[in-house]
């Protein structure tokens, strides 16, 4: 590991990260895949994908804004990676050129370490024109303006040839979506079987709202098992969240996202996260020494050192039932631990 590289940014948090949510092996592998990196990603937020119950491993996320410096890394990444796809579309991305530069904001890459060390990343893309500062009733979402060329770009960054029912599908999910509601996220997943199914993601729903979603695109057996728990999670102030597949050969699943209204991610505060997290231990989705651990993970290490944060948690669920409890852990400055630290690690403060 090079001096201020991912990796090390990451070894040098490890303390920080108890061990309930995240063990020896754990980090092996996720220093295994962030090995393979550029390091001026660790000089924007990193998220880590944790498991409350089962495994006490993560996946890795890390996001970029090709037209900025650090684009210039990632495109050298994806060319040495043999990601032809990618490659081609971050180079037309950097240039001004085509879909990507004029429809999205930003990407975000997850890569499997849990499961796959040497999988391809999923990558996310982030809307223009989305609705950030709050419920609006109108927003310039690029996405929602045009599913048929979001539908081909995600193809494109595939390299596999779409579901050809993806567009219809994707364009009866924005006529169904319920005011104030909005896709905010939108991906291929390519190291799994619905690489050809985009994944997307929808924003500021209420219960009714998840009913509605999931009623549009038939998902009727997977509302049964999420909407009790959505109304609980509800009934306790917490903004709801449903991602999902779009197409024919898409899994008949969908993941619950739940975001806490007192505070965004990156101010550190674990302010509301207690009564959800409560939830999902008595629902018997997450295990209690792991809900307990990630109370206590939010705050600064040091005024200008690593911010540690709740982005949100997700309960994924199918006919068959519920899954087991995600949370995600965001990370931002992880650079700083290096660069304040010498590498040393950083103690819980």
């Amino acid at each position: 590991m090079n001096d201020g590289s991912l990796a090390e940014a990451l070894a040098a948090i490890q303390r920080a990260v108890p061990q309930p949510l995240l063990d020896g092996e754990g980090w092996l592998r996720l220093l295994e895949v962030a090995g393979t990196l550029p390091a001026v990603l660790a000089r924007r937020p990193v998220g880590l994908e944790l498991r409350l119950a089962g495994d006490a491993q993560a996946d890795l996320i890390v996001s970029a804004r090709p037209r900025e410096p650090d684009g210039r890394a990632l495109l050298a990444w994806a060319r040495s990676a043999g990601m032809a796809e990618l490659a081609l579309a971050l180079e037309r991305w950097r240039s001004g050129f085509g879909w990507l530069a004029w429809n999205a904001d930003y990407l975000l890459l997850e890569f499997d370490a849990a499961t796959d060390v040497r999988a391809p990343p999923c990558i996310h893309l982030a809307p223009r024109g989305a609705a950030n500062e709050g419920p609006v009733a109108v927003s310039d979402n690029a996405f929602d303006a045009d599913p048929a060329g979001l539908v081909g770009a995600l193809a494109a960054l595939s390299g596999a040839p779409p579901d050809p029912t993806a567009v219809e599908g994707l364009e009866r999910l924005l006529a169904g979506l319920p005011p104030f509601a909005e896709m905010f996220i939108a991906g291929t997943m390519l190291s799994r079987d619905s690489v050809r199914s985009p994944r997307v993601a929808v924003r500021r729903l209420r219960p009714e709202g998840v009913a509605t979603v999931l009623s549009v695109m038939d998902r009727s057996e997977v509302a049964e098992q999420l909407l009790p728990l959505a109304a609980e999670l509800d009934s306790l102030g917490a903004r709801l969240m449903l991602d999902l597949d779009v197409g024919a050969s898409a899994p008949a699943f969908a993941g619950l996202e739940v975001h806490h209204t007192r505070s965004y991610w990156s101010e550190g505060r674990s302010d509301g996260w207690a009564p959800a997290l409560d939830v999902l231990v008595a629902w018997g989705l997450a295990e209690r020494d792991r809900a307990d651990a990630a109370i206590g993970l939010p705050g600064s290490r040091g005024p200008d050192g690593p911010l540690f944060g709740i982005s949100h948690a997700k309960v994924g669920a199918d006919a068959a039932g519920l899954r087991p409890a995600k949370l995600y852990l965001g990370i931002d400055r992880v650079h700083a631990a290096v660069e304040l630290h010498a590498g040393q690690a950083v103690g819980v403060g």
